[in-house]
């Protein structure tokens, strides 16, 4: 009779201590941690963080349509370093270029922001093709060159120029 005692006791214990709806946050798949709207906000882009890992983390990028809600995942993560929360999703001034950059990313190359984000993750919206800096990732290589001279919605300022 114990048992069954000392599991409610838990259950309670962790729903009051959480909430519920930061229970529900928890223990769900699949949550938006970040999202940024295109410069005609015509389109929001999120990093969707997939099922939580005890090491590792994953996420996806998805471009929503908010003409016709429709969603397209244009790229999922390997595993990548945690925790979340210090990436950002910076758009180009004429919106056909979305760039994700952040602090704790597995890199192949040391693309550093002045502020000593990463660069990981450039696509190009009018041809679909994406570019990743990722260690594990089979995408072209994101450079610095395609970066320079693109004019952001906020800075981005390559280290060492």
């Amino acid at each position: 009779m114990k048992g069954p005692l000392i599991v409610a006791t838990l259950v309670c214990g962790l729903l009051a201590a959480c909430g519920f709806g930061g229970c529900y946050a928890l223990f769900s798949a699949e949550r938006t941690t970040l999202s940024r709207l295109s410069p005609d906000e015509t389109i929001r882009a999120s990093l969707v963080e997939r099922e939580r890992q005890f090491i590792d983390r994953n996420f996806q990028v998805q471009l929503e349509s908010l003409a016709d809600r429709t969603t397209t995942t244009i790229f999922r993560s390997p595993d990548e370093g945690s925790p979340y929360g210090s990436e950002r999703l910076i758009w180009s001034k004429d919106g056909t270029l979305l760039l994700l950059v952040g602090r704790h990313f597995f890199v192949k190359d040391d693309l550093f922001l002045d502020n000593g984000d990463q660069l990981y993750l450039l696509h190009h919206l009018p041809s679909g093709k994406t570019w990743c800096n990722a260690d594990q990732s089979s995408l072209p290589t994101l450079k610095a060159e395609q970066v320079r001279g693109v004019e952001f919605t906020e800075p981005v300022v390559l280290k060492g120029g």
